[in-house]
């Protein structure tokens, strides 16, 4: 694991010291060596933590023999000995062990279609100088980030935003929508970034620049719906085993030591499980919990743990974890309102002191049915006999002009059914208050931009109207959740820590099997995840197969009528937070005192408008910003 930095500039010469700044800024995500490679109009720079093939030859930028070819890279590629023996018996010739090797040698031999054989987690920039063209690509399911700026006869990208703004003609251009986006879904969804001028290239995306032409454009799409052939429950179940076996067993590759993070969930327990199965040591585990009854699960990873003979570590987390918020704002580079960052963010650190691999559940979820939404998706709506014009614009007309304390208010709103864009089934925080807490100048800009077609809406493509509801939910998960929020969380807090966090459950051979797979095998007669707990069935314990879903974020509820609550009075109200011009005062003033009074949980907003403060503290306002 490791982060990747760069620039292809046409027309102005490069200086090693401009790739350094870059490479320099995202150095916590390869403490273990650094590397700058001026190549004509390409310059490389690269910051390595070492997981295989330790020695010097896994230096970055990696070169060819012939010269002609160059690369830097961040992640993981777990089939990468096979894809070398497919080379080998071509008859290329390697000189080192590791995979970045081998991503040269595929590309040398195959061009942009090395892609499709390539199983892992990755961000990749490849300086073709042969061409005088760049190549850079993103995994499948957006595990690893990458992120870019153009302008005339100039690219440059990096792992993480803050490395593209160690240059100072980038401009700090806060983009409303983006802020409008962030307070819809809690993240900002990609393509967009928050600032205009910087771009996110998509999950399972190619880039090619050339010339001054940037071009992208999708190398894999992920298929739900049976693929024609039959299939019985029972060959499925002996399949999604052989594959969730296979995917482990690749992640336990590693030349450092490798751990894994423990929730006591379905998902991080059969990953345990699998590992305990596989390795003749003991797993190394590490566990979050809070004190506030309700919001913890080490009970249960206790159980899993002492089930599995692990070497437990376990950390409670209080409410003055709000003193890392400034580090976290930092860190997570844009906007990100998913207050489960702060355990993430303490689970890293625990699990950073002692191995430099963790492997986790993360995917299980998307995968599997397992949110609660899609078994209430599936529910009967009692209000579905209104018509829909009366329940748009008479019911919704009330919900919206209703005090945001109303009681019985958010049903109003979701049976008024307002928000109908494609982004209504993702994850996200009631409109009707992001639009009274919004100020008239901010209201008007929006309004305009929505008009014009630019609005936060994240479109469905065409072949989802075919699936059924389930499905649809997964997908939406699968392709926006997952990689612009789930990922880039786990990304983030544990790149911080310099850890690398592989996810077995997100193996794009185990994803694209059981999308094809019904929707009724996943989610049945009420349970979730039912495929996947008869296949772990065989070896965890019967309390963790039974347990309901639970949640990972903070106790902000209590915490925020006590503890935090004046700190986030003195913090949103501070004339430099209002003089921003997002927000209306009035409506601050009132999220803060109905949630302290009781009168409503507004923790979900209270902690999206704090993390949007301090990143503006870290990234825009000149005394404080940290780049």
């Amino acid at each position: 694991m490791c982060g990747i930095a760069g620039i292809v500039d046409y027309q102005n010469p490069l200086t090693r010291e401009a790739i350094q700044r870059m490479t320099d800024l995202i150095r916590h995500r390869g403490p273990d060596d650094e590397g700058v490679a001026l190549l004509g109009p390409a310059g490389l720079g690269h910051r390595r933590l070492a997981i295989i093939d330790l020695s010097p030859n896994g230096h970055q930028p990696m070169t060819v023999a012939e010269g002609h070819l160059h690369v830097v890279y961040n992640g993981e590629i777990y089939n990468f000995q096979e894809v070398k023996d497919e080379l080998l018996a071509l008859g290329v010739v390697f000189r080192t062990r590791s995979d970045t090797e081998v991503i040269l040698r595929a590309y040398e031999r195959w061009g942009p279609g090395c892609l499709e054989k390539l199983n892992g987690m990755f961000a990749v920039a490849l300086w073709d100088a042969n061409r005088q063209a760049l190549f850079a690509a993103r995994d499948r399911l957006g595990k690893k980030p990458f992120f870019y700026h153009h302008r005339p006869g100039r690219l440059s990208f990096a792992s993480e935003m803050k490395a593209l703004l160690a240059d100072p003609r980038i401009e700090r251009d806060v983009d409303p929508q983006a802020i409008d986006a962030y307070l819809t879904h809690s993240c900002i969804p990609g393509p967009r970034s928050v600032f205009r001028g910087i771009s996110k290239l998509q999950p399972g995306h190619y880039l090619w620049f050339e010339k001054d032409r940037l071009s992208t454009a999708p190398y894999w799409e992920l298929t739900f719906g049976t693929n024609g052939t039959p299939v019985r429950e029972e060959e499925a179940v002996e399949r999604v085993e052989e594959l969730f076996r296979a995917s482990v067993r690749r992640r336990l590759v590693s030349d450092v030591p490798v751990g894994a993070f423990l929730s006591g969930g379905l998902d991080s327990s059969a990953v345990v499980g699998m590992m305990a199965e596989l390795q003749s040591e003991p797993v190394r585990t590490y566990t979050i919990g809070f004190e506030e009854a309700g919001f913890s699960e080490v009970e249960d990873a206790r159980a899993v743990a002492g089930a599995f003979g692990t070497r437990h570590h376990e950390y409670s987390v209080r409410a003055d974890a709000i003193e890392i918020l400034p580090d976290l704002a930092w860190h997570l580079d844009e906007p990100f309102g998913d207050s489960s960052a702060v355990p993430s963010w303490y689970v890293a650190k625990l699990a950073a002191r002692d191995v430099k691999v963790v492997l986790s559940g993360d995917g299980g979820d998307e995968l599997f049915a397992g949110y609660n939404r899609y078994q209430r998706a599936l529910k009967p709506k009692l209000w579905g006999w209104i018509p829909h014009t009366v329940r748009r614009g008479v019911i919704g007309s009330v919900a919206t002009s209703l005090p945001l304390d109303w009681p019985g208010r958010n049903r109003l709103y979701e049976i008024g059914n307002i928000h109908r864009d494609a982004s209504a089934d993702w994850i996200g925080i009631y409109p009707y208050i992001r639009e009274r807490i919004y100020s008239p100048a901010m209201r008007a800009e929006l309004s305009a931009r929505r008009r014009e077609g630019l609005g936060v809406a994240v479109e469905d493509p065409p072949r989802l109207r075919s699936l059924d509801r389930v499905s649809r939910l997964q997908y939406r998960d699968t392709t926006r959740y997952l990689p612009d929020d789930i990922l880039v969380k786990v990304d983030r807090t544990t790149m911080a820590h310099s850890l690398e966090s592989r996810a077995p459950l997100l193996d794009h051979v185990l994803v694209s099997y059981v999308a094809t797979l019904p929707s009724t095998w996943k989610l049945k007669d009420g349970v979730s995840k039912y495929l996947f707990r008869r296949v772990v069935q065989r070896y965890l314990p019967a309390a963790i197969l039974e347990k309901k879903k639970q949640g990972f974020a903070i106790p902000g509820e209590s915490w925020f009528r006590s503890t935090l609550q004046d700190h986030a009075k003195e913090r949103l109200l501070d004339p430099k937070a209002l003089g921003r011009g997002y927000f209306d005062r009035r409506v601050v003033e009132q999220v803060l005192t109905y949630h302290a009074q009781g009168q409503r949980d507004f923790s979900a907003w209270i902690w999206c408008l704090l993390v949007l403060e301090e990143w503006h503290r870290a990234y825009v306002d000149p005394g404080t910003r940290r780049v």
